[in-house]
């Protein structure tokens, strides 16, 4: 939308008039108001709030905020406060410094906010009035208000107002519900209520469900209509009433959260088939309908879901449960399923993965102290300060083919005071020196005060206290600082010291965030995988140069030296240099010394497997119980969170089996000799397989840090598998074999590539 978009709340809960002061306070909501329209997702306003001020304050600034507007500004105007009305029928509204005596001067007159309405060159404007109204009688009488405040005839001036501008007056009710009694203004109720207007219409423009039409905004028509119906809700007697003055169209309020999506017809044909006598063409319907659940096009995947829902009662077992797993499938998953929430992780970002439809789905707080913000398909949770103590709640990821709830639970660690020292240990005084002793009785009960402050980044926050004591040589001296430590140490310097605390513990965690991990390594689990890292290379260590066979197979004469190009000591050094660099990469580098010790314990088990380690079986078998003991280091500290195996973005699915075949291909082609490597060893089906199997995993993890981690490891085997083929060229003198295993890898690599693409280019 064009135009600045511009919102000014004035609020009142306390009245200077003993009279107005009984009444409730009508700006508990106020706040609300304010953040829900100031939040750029929502209401995008820029907001001003006025808070139990003056008259002549809220007067200019109401004329501020009209003057000076252009014609396509928005302009909402809010007011929560009382209505009063004077002895000829004239609308005020009260003010902090209001005199229901003295109504003219010292309350708001609607007739001064119709004219800056009228005056203001801006088209669009909504004026909000979130009030009580009363009759405004001298003080003494006893009379009731009988009718209705005539918030129509206030600002019917409006109606007159050119140019097409549309000016909204939308008010909380109609009704009179306050007199004066004996010169006190009460109400008809015993138990005074908050404000179930503004209340609602928080509700409504932060959830988005005032957006009946699903249009993605909404309206000031729709907001009453909602408005309304959740007063009704809680008081059926209070009825929002909308006036309108020259409004042309819709007034947008606020942008809508919720994506409502319609759906569109699907072909006549279709819906024939769905009643087709014959159980395999209602079967192949369902195929169908899968296909557009899962498709791009909201409205037909919508439709797709319905048609299907009609279809889980289909007479065939085989078409009902078809659609029963198609449905199942559109249901919105988050990952991870669970979110636990404290001082060492106060945020905790999650995915929602499915279809599209899936995708669409809005999470929602289970408690007041659960905070979310989504964007698109991740949600950040994180929590409001609570008390100390474990906190449960949940969180609700609703959408339009079903919803997922996720529980959520905090932890916040408890500070109990330390227990009172008995009061016999602050007597002990006596002293030769009576003036003395009163100095070092007067300076624990000081000095502590100020410790503290001074000291808040000590654990033991006594302890400089007791260190500054000027006479240690006395004993009363000594028995002073004993008591003084747990005085020091009392509840409130001890929450004064938890925020810096905690960011001391959070600093060094920012690395790995920006490496996609979210958490630092531990150090003994990067102490573990450097030993074995270095470990590798003393057995991989290659001597003198064709001293140590590799690997080689007397049949049919291949064998390969041991070197510092081959694969087994380039990925020992390499699982060593990237524990140097795991506690400041995270993830990526744990992901790439799984990739290194995975390839050396593949080419070990297939050279053992396969007979062909000559002298090399003790190096080879070591390697093997090193690597196979790091890979399980690396899986308890990254602990997968996902272990899904489909859906699979096609295209990547095509990529890594395209790369596996070919990995097939080369270790099937035969070499100028007349041999291959399935000649040397049937095992060589294993490095395909565990290559493609590695990259499918990658490729079909939904939370970030198993797509981080699994696609470093896939990079770093796909290069280790490149430097071990090289041989197949330089001494096997087979282009066609080394060209297919590296076309192959590469394939691979590029499948698991594609997977980030598809992530970032999600709506």
């Amino acid at each position: 939308m064009d135009g600045s978009r511009v919102a000014l709340v004035v609020a009142n809960d306390q009245y200077d008039d003993p009279g107005l002061r009984r009444l409730v306070a009508p700006a508990q909501d106020a706040a609300a108001l304010a953040e829900v329209l100031a939040d750029p997702s929502v209401g995008g306003f820029e907001v001003q709030v006025l808070h139990n001020e003056s008259a002549q304050e809220i007067r200019f600034a109401v004329e501020d905020f009209f003057a000076d507007r252009a014609p396509e500004d928005l302009l909402l105007l809010h007011f929560s406060c009382h209505g009063l009305k004077n002895s000829a029928g004239e609308l005020f509204l009260a003010v902090a410094d209001t005199k229901p005596t003295r109504l003219a001067s010292t309350a708001l007159a609607a007739d001064f906010v119709n004219r800056q309405m009228a005056d203001s060159r801006a088209q669009r404007i909504a004026l909000f009035l979130d009030c009580c109204y009363g009759g405004a009688f001298p003080r003494g009488m006893v009379v009731r208000a009988s009718g209705e405040a005539q918030v129509r005839d206030a600002f019917v001036g409006q109606e007159e107002v050119g140019g097409g501008r549309g000016r909204v007056v939308v008010t909380a009710s109609s009704a009179m519900e306050y007199a004066f009694e004996g010169g006190q203004l009460a109400t008809d109720a015993a138990t005074p209520t908050p404000s179930v207007f503004t209340s609602a219409v928080v509700d409504g423009l932060t959830t988005g469900e005032a957006d009946r039409d699903g249009d993605g905004w909404v309206g000031l028509t729709e907001l009453v209509g909602f408005v309304t119906d959740r007063v009704h809700r809680v008081t059926p007697n209070q009825n929002p009433q909308m006036w309108t003055f020259g409004s042309q169209g819709e007034l947008l309020i606020a942008r809508s959260r919720v994506r409502r999506i319609t759906p569109t017809p699907l072909a006549p044909a279709l819906l024939e088939a769905m009643e087709s006598p014959l159980p395999a063409a209602r079967f192949g319907v369902v195929d169908y309908l899968r296909e557009r659940l899962d498709g791009d096009d909201l409205g037909q995947a919508y439709a797709a879901w319905q048609a299907l829902h009609r279809m889980v009662t289909d007479d065939s077992r085989k078409v009902s449960e078809a659609a029963g797993e198609a449905i199942a499938s559109a249901v919105p998953r988050v990952t991870p399923g669970e979110v636990a929430l404290g001082e060492e992780l106060p945020t905790v970002e999650l995915q929602v993965s499915g279809p599209p439809i899936a995708r669409t789905a809005v999470a929602s707080p289970g408690a007041a102290w659960v905070r979310v913000e989504q964007d698109g398909t991740t949600i950040r949770v994180s929590a409001d300060p609570a008390a100390p103590g474990n906190h449960e709640s949940s969180l609700i990821v609703a959408g339009p083919t079903g919803e997922c709830t996720v529980p959520v639970h905090l932890t916040l660690p408890t500070t109990e005071p330390p227990p009172p020292q008995p009061e016999p240990d602050l007597a002990p005084t006596p002293n030769p020196q009576p003036e003395p002793a009163a100095a070092s009785k007067a300076a624990p009960r000081t000095e502590p005060e100020r410790a503290p402050a001074a000291a808040s980044t000590t654990a033991p926050v006594a302890e400089p206290a007791t260190v500054s004591q000027p006479e240690p040589e006395t004993a009363a001296a000594s028995e002073a600082a004993s008591v003084a430590e747990p005085v020091a140490a009392s509840p409130a310097p001890v929450a004064q010291m938890e925020p810096e605390q905690t960011t001391k513990r959070v600093a060094p965690t920012p690395p790995s965030v920006q490496a996609g991990a979210g958490f630092v390594p531990p150090w003994w689990a990067v102490a573990v995988l450097a030993l074995g890292g270095v470990a590798l290379v003393l057995l991989n260590w290659p001597g003198p140069q064709s001293s140590q066979y590799l690997w080689t197979h007397s049949d049919t004469g291949w064998w390969v030296y041991r070197s510092w190009g081959d694969p087994a000591i380039l990925a020992s050094v390499g699982a060593v240099v990237a524990c140097l660099v795991a506690r400041w990469s995270g993830v990526i580098a744990l992901g790439v010394i799984a990739g290194f010790a995975l390839s050396v314990l593949e080419d070990g088990v297939v050279i053992l497997g396969g007979g062909i380690s000559g002298d090399e079986t003790a190096p080879w078998a070591l390697s093997t119980v090193v690597t196979a003991a790091m890979l399980a280091v690396l899986l308890i500290v990254l602990r997968p969170i996902s272990r899904r195996y489909w859906p699979v973005w096609p295209p990547a699915a095509v990529l890594v089996v395209a790369g596996g075949v070919l990995i097939l291909v080369s270790a099937l082609t035969k070499h100028p000799d007349g041999y291959s490597w399935f000649t040397v060893t049937k095992l060589a089906l294993l490095e395909p397989i565990v290559a493609a199997g590695l990259a499918w995993l990658a490729v079909a993890a939904t939370d970030k840090r198993s797509r981080s981690w699994l696609g470093a490891a896939v990079t770093t085997y796909a290069v280790m598998s490149c430097i071990s083929v090289i041989p197949a060229l330089t001494q096997g003198n087979s282009p066609s074999a080394f060209i297919t295993a590296i076309l192959g890898n590469v394939l691979i690599v590029a499948g698991v590539l594609s997977r980030g693409v598809r992530l970032q280019s999600r709506p």
